[in-house]
């Protein structure tokens, strides 16, 4: 594993314990020399990679179902027999006050977050994730204050559609860009930019034990024939029926709300009126059930094809997640976009959409976890648990509450929820402007109710790097070149496009859309060639590193050259004069050695 610090002289570069004394001064302590969580990362690689070798695959441990296998890592074996129940660092109630109190207090809602501080305590992967949340939040605030300017206001015609379309299209790849550049400016100061070139294998990979061909090291061989089959004569087949039952349901959702729409028709009551919103919140709650069982059968099917790499196995799991997800979501928006072509039936569907699942969301991810959490601790403490513990020590005490805390999943869910609300805001935009103004509002929350939850309610994380958000990064970017095409589309079918059909006629007017269409992605295009991904200080730095790197090997080469050579030189003068000394055996040689000052 690589951890990069910076050295005595200032220099970003890979941390080595022979070369600790280029880190530190003489008189410094060293136990301030890693932060928290580099430390966790060792200590939970060392865990993971102590594995059982081929003349301890016969062994059979009481309680235990399975044989294992050579290769496999000993602590995930114990864990998925049940051995083990949790392996998980405790917090740090210090580290964890201060935190808290620049973090989620609710006085620095309208500050930055401490994403060093973070970073520091949680590790790159759940730092990164809040970076991204922060910064898609504030770049929400431009486009919440036009739609509610568009709401407030009574202009309607082709061109406020179309002003707003294009406005929200090139927001996002301005948004993409900048994040890009943000991205690597933090990855270069936390030591993890473009630090995966060489990847070690998943402690949950399982195989044969081979050789590794790059490092020469035993680990578990799979071969990759076998996973692409399982990939695609199970995975792919099992998503496909997946997707064709979230189209099923969809259109039972249509079928329910069109005999509400006509019995409201028929009787125009109150009842009958809040009835036809039943189907909606109904269809939107389904579509919540979905995702939540369509995502525990993505993880296992990821588990399944046996990925050898993580990033590897990230990126398969992204991909199986935002093509269910975007088809769950999206797919009912664009039978009433483009089929049924009822732009009001449109707009309130997906003001539904919005503000239901937001809704959920925060009762969801806030309110139940902390309720359960206060429930189940105080259940312990009134039960006398932590009786026993007392006489061994407070880390004790603290390991016996932490363990009734919940697991802590990962970031996965999370980019999920701001994948499809990113896709709610602007994949529609021209049709509710004012869903970037709702998406506004619950990021300011989520931001502080999602770190309350990392440091309240969920046990803490063993940290993982990371240089970026991953596939999700390809996924926003999908995301804006489809919203161009949406967005381009809904304008052309409008009521204000539609007389301009009737004064060019249908050709021209397919033309004109279709022009500006590509005119907007050239735009895109050519934004993404005119931003550069990193800053010219990074880069800068990153150069400088290279130089000190490349002379640093040029001096330790000389200083082994000169070395040799002096060693050379000294073994010849002796054998030199062993040759002397051998050839006349009568005569005596003084030879006296001074050592001048």
């Amino acid at each position: 594993m690589e951890i990069k610090k910076v050295d005595n002289e200032g220099t970003l570069r890979e941390f080595c314990v022979a070369e600790v004394d280029c880190f530190i001064e003489p008189e410094a302590d060293l136990d301030n020399l890693l932060c928290l969580s580099e430390k966790q990362k060792i200590i939970l690689h060392e865990l993971e990679n102590v594995r059982f070798q081929e003349k301890d695959k016969n062994i059979r441990l009481d309680h235990c179902n399975k044989h294992p296998y050579s290769g496999q890592s000993m602590l995930r074996y114990c864990m998925s027999e049940g051995l083990i129940k949790s392996v998980f660092p405790l917090h740090d109630d210090n580290d964890l006050k201060c935190l808290a109190h620049d973090w989620y207090k609710w006085n620095k809602t309208l500050t930055s977050q401490p994403l060093g501080d973070i970073r520091n305590y949680f590790g790159e992967t759940i730092a990164m994730y809040f970076a991204f949340l922060g910064h898609y939040t504030v770049w929400l605030i431009p486009p919440a204050i036009v739609g509610l300017l568009y709401w407030c206001t009574s202009w309607r015609n082709v061109n406020r559609h179309a002003v707003f379309a294009v406005f929200n299209v090139l927001w996002t790849i301005v948004f993409m860009k900048t994040w890009n550049r943000r991205c690597a400016s933090l990855a270069y100061s936390w030591g993890t930019l473009k630090n995966q070139n060489f990847e070690e294998t998943r402690a949950a990979y399982y195989g044969e034990m081979g050789i590794n061909k790059i490092t020469e090291r035993v680990e578990p061989v799979y071969p990759k024939k076998k996973r692409i089959l399982k990939f695609y004569a199970v995975s792919v087949p099992v998503i496909g029926l997946c997707l064709g039952f979230a189209t099923w349901v969809m259109f039972i959702y249509f079928w329910i709300e069109s005999l509400t729409i006509k019995r409201h028709a028929a009787n125009p009551t109150l009842l009958n009126k809040i009835v036809s919103y039943i189907p909606g919140i109904g269809y939107t709650c389904a579509i919540l059930i979905m995702n939540a069982i369509y995502r525990r059968l993505a993880a296992y099917l990821n588990d399944w094809e046996n990925h050898r790499l993580q990033s590897a196995y990230d990126n398969h799991l992204v991909v199986k997640l935002v093509l269910f997800d975007f088809v769950n979501n999206f797919l009912s928006l664009f039978y009433i976009a483009f089929y049924l072509r009822d732009m009001a039936t449109l707009r309130t569907t997906l003001a539904t959409f919005v503000i239901v699942q937001q809704v959920i969301g925060q009762i969801q991810e806030s309110l139940i976890p902390y309720l359960l959490s206060t429930r189940r601790t105080k259940r312990i403490i009134k039960e006398g648990k932590l009786e026993n513990c007392e006489k061994y020590s407070d880390v004790t005490t603290q390991a016996k509450i932490e363990t009734t805390m919940d697991y802590y999943e990962g970031t996965l869910d999370d980019y999920l929820e701001l994948f499809i609300q990113y896709g709610y805001v602007f994949l529609f935009s021209s049709v509710f402007p004012m869903a970037a103004f709702w998406a506004l509002l619950n990021n300011i929350t989520e931001i502080r109710s999602d770190a309350f939850k990392m440091c309240r309610i969920f046990q803490r994380p063993f940290s993982k790097s990371t240089d970026s958000i991953g596939a999700w990064q390809a996924a926003f970017e999908m995301l804006g070149i489809i919203a161009v095409m949406t967005n381009c589309a809904l304008i052309a079918m409008s009521p204000s496009g539609l007389k301009i059909l009737a004064d060019w006629g249908p050709i021209k007017y397919v033309l004109l859309f279709i022009t500006a269409e590509h005119l907007v992605l050239s735009i895109q295009v050519l934004l993404l060639y005119l931003i550069p991904n990193i800053p010219n200080r990074v880069e800068c730095e990153m150069l400088k590193t290279e130089y000190k790197s490349k002379q640093a090997l040029c001096r330790e080469f000389m200083q082994r050259n000169s070395k040799r050579t002096s060693s050379a030189l000294l073994q010849k003068a002796v054998s030199q004069f062993s040759n002397v000394i051998n050839s006349d055996n009568n005569q005596t040689l003084n030879i006296t050695i001074k050592k001048e000052n």
